[in-house]
């Protein structure tokens, strides 16, 4: 059993707080993504309200905003569920980052000195933290850093998209093992994409650039793929 989560102060039963309801459907996603509340389970509102100290209100506002993202379905007859895994769904959701991410790396700006040494310092605190086997916070700092990387780029509908599709597929993610880790390390799951790519960057070299993303996230899809596959999903 999960223990109660503690939203922010004003999270107080029957508080309707705009923010309230958004801060409960990303505490619920975190619950997903890390696999504490698993797929097809169903989201009952009274026992969430009472997870998060509050009404069912914004419990009821923050599925709604999860059933609009695709992570919960909701079954009028029924209630709200997490969504089942689909090797047909994830296949699709990362060809589309895929082709936006790349689009991305195509216009971006190279970086200026400062931005290199500030990237610099992002990657060698994704890298410590692999190493010290710190998988989520990992996974949250080398997100930082592509997301630095992507922002490079004035195209920022594109950004926004592809911080979107992120949330989409991060239920996915969690079922890949992290590079350099005990568990992976039979699997030669290296970490050398980032470092690339950071690398591509400091030489401006933009075909390098587009090739080592296309190669690191090919390896990545096709690994994920493989891991739905072999669970009969």
């Amino acid at each position: 059993m999960i223990a109660k989560t503690k939203t922010k102060k004003a999270a107080t039963k029957g508080t309707k707080g705009p923010g309230i309801p958004a801060t409960i459907a990303e505490q619920i996603r975190d619950l997903i993504t890390r696999g504490s509340l698993s797929p097809d389970v169903h989201l009952g509102q009274t026992q969430l309200a009472e997870r998060f100290s509050v009404s069912r209100v914004p419990v009821r506002e923050a599925l709604k905003l999860l059933a609009a993202e695709g992570i919960v379905i909701h079954d009028p007859n029924r209630g709200f569920f997490v969504a089942s895994l689909s090797s047909d769904e994830a296949r699709q959701l990362y060809r589309i980052r895929h082709l936006l991410e790349v689009e991305l790396l195509s216009t971006i700006e190279w970086p200026t000195p400062a931005q290199l040494t500030a990237l610099e310092a992002q990657l060698k605190r994704v890298e410590a933290l692999l190493d010290a086997g710190r998988r989520a916070e990992w996974a949250l700092a080398q997100r930082e850093f592509l997301c630095t990387v992507f922002e490079l780029s004035k195209e920022q509908v594109l950004v926004r998209e592809v911080l979107r599709l992120w949330m989409l597929t991060d239920r996915y993610r969690s079922l890949l093992p992290a590079p350099l880790m005990p568990e992976s390390a039979s699997k030669g799951v290296k970490m050398v994409g980032e470092r690339h790519l950071l690398d591509a960057l400091a030489t401006r070299d933009r075909a390098r650039l587009l090739k080592v993303f296309e190669e690191d996230r090919g390896r990545i899809e096709q690994l994920l793929l493989g891991i739905l596959q072999s669970r009969g999903i």
